[in-house]
């Protein structure tokens, strides 16, 4: 019975549900700082169309974060700096085969440069009905706007479980990209090395 006590100290505030409730961790109180998600902006965070993009704000008594996705369509060549590691990348990470990038950016506003925390990654992901995913990426970006904290352990941890829980939703429930070019993955799958 000793592992009941834990039980009465729920983090999860129904009352507040995160990014129109399609995003449920901890993860996200986590980053909104002492006392948890207070308020959030959802900037169509539920996409229709495949030229996407959209966000949602998550604020709490002193920080916020930001939820942004952006779906790219375009040759392989071009697709290709959006999947490796800038000078300011402090962490790289697997979200299922994919690598993610935890970074400290400087970004320069009025009283001069500050640093932004953002964790992002680049799933490959099929428009319905092609074959291939190499020609289109879903930009995934979690962000706490300047001026960022230091990324200490709990900060970095939670940047992390933040991005692979809205990948998760966003790759997999909203774009289907795990599930676009399973008409390729049949044996149909074009080679790679084609002198493109």
């Amino acid at each position: 019975m000793a592992g009941c006590s834990s039980s009465d100290k729920q983090t999860n505030d129904e009352s507040k549900p995160v990014c129109g409730g399609k995003l449920d961790g901890d993860a996200f109180q986590t980053l909104a700082g002492d006392g948890g998600v207070i308020e959030e902006d959802v900037d169509k965070f539920s996409p229709t169309e495949w030229t996407a993009a959209g966000s949602c704000s998550v604020y709490g008594k002193k920080h916020a974060v930001v939820v942004d996705y952006l779906f790219h369509s375009d040759s392989i060549d071009n697709l290709d700096r959006y999947r490796s590691p800038g000078p300011s990348t402090v962490k790289t990470f697997k979200v299922g085969s994919t690598t993610g990038y935890l970074e400290t950016t400087k970004v320069r506003v009025a009283k001069g440069n500050v640093n932004q925390n953002r964790a992002w990654l680049a799933l490959p992901c099929a428009i319905p009905g092609e074959a291939t995913s190499d020609h289109a990426v879903l930009e995934v970006e979690v962000k706490e706007p300047p001026p960022a904290r230091n990324l200490d352990d709990s900060l970095t941890k939670a940047f992390v479980s933040a991005l692979t829980i809205a990948t998760s939703y966003l790759g997999d429930d909203v774009f289907k990209c795990s599930a676009s070019p399973s008409a390729a993955a049949s044996g149909s799958a074009s080679p790679r090395a084609s002198g493109g």
